[in-house]
């Protein structure tokens, strides 16, 4: 069984740039998807180059804070501010090619700071509410040549039609009440006949900002301290399950 933990968040705030790094040298995380949107992308991309760190994707945004292109092209994704809705799902008037147009931004915005992202996935899953979000994600990373997340094994038809890459199985439940080494532990048992499997995560150093901006905070924290655990470490080794990232799909 080969595995990705892939850590989301990248760039969230300071502590959880860090907080992810630090899994990604001391622990088991091994991949991890930028907002390049959010108030901390730059710093976060600069601390990840000094420490030689570039298994970076892009955590496309549809659902938090800016858009990077001017909101008056985009008018049908952002609201009366200029911000991203807070829930696609009852988004109605939705425009593939203003969908594009903001989400190849966001890529090319990352590209200014590394030229090789890893693979695509999207915050809040917002890919998985409306058709035309998966189409033009799926089209565009056929145009650069990148992995895509993909919520839903049964969906993979569909990504090998686009000849997108991704992995035959991925585990979600590791969040909130789950994020106890036992459960992390049997998650990736119940995998294990899969060949390539993503693990989402959102390990974290808790801090103000994150408090006052995210409802899914104190639990980053104690998923830092599974993801760098040496009983995990072991039980990885233990059990024949090597660690990959989305380069290696």
């Amino acid at each position: 069984m080969k595995i990705i933990i892939n850590a989301d968040d990248f760039g969230l705030t300071r502590g959880v740039s860090l907080g992810i790094l630090d899994s990604m040298e001391k622990g088991i995380v091994t991949s991890t998807t930028a907002l390049v949107n959010s108030s901390f992308f730059e710093e976060g991309m600069s601390e990840a180059k000094k420490r030689g760190l570039d298994s970076i994707g892009i955590h496309l945004a549809m659902t938090i804070g800016k858009p990077v292109l001017p909101p008056q092209e985009i008018p049908n994704l952002v609201n009366d501010k200029g911000f991203f809705h807070k829930s696609v799902a009852n988004l109605k008037e939705l425009d593939y090619d203003e969908v594009r147009k903001e989400l190849k931004a966001q890529i090319e915005k990352f590209l200014e700071f590394n030229p090789k992202p890893t693979h695509l996935d999207g915050h809040h899953h917002f890919f998985s509410f409306h058709q035309v979000f998966l189409d033009a994600i799926l089209d565009l990373a056929a145009e650069y040549n990148l992995p895509v997340r993909c919520l839903d094994p049964k969906l993979n038809h569909i990504y090998e039609r686009k000849g997108v890459r991704t992995t035959e199985g991925i585990i979600l439940d590791f969040y909130q009440d789950n994020v106890q080494e036992d459960i992390f532990k049997s998650l990736v048992l119940n995998k294990r006949d899969i060949k390539t499997v993503e693990l989402m995560c959102h390990p974290a150093y808790v801090d103000e900002e994150l408090m006052s901006i995210s409802s899914y905070n104190t639990w980053r924290k104690e998923e830092f301290n599974i993801l760098t655990s040496e009983t995990v470490k072991e039980f990885l080794r233990g059990n024949g399950v090597e660690l990959i990232n989305f380069r290696d799909i």
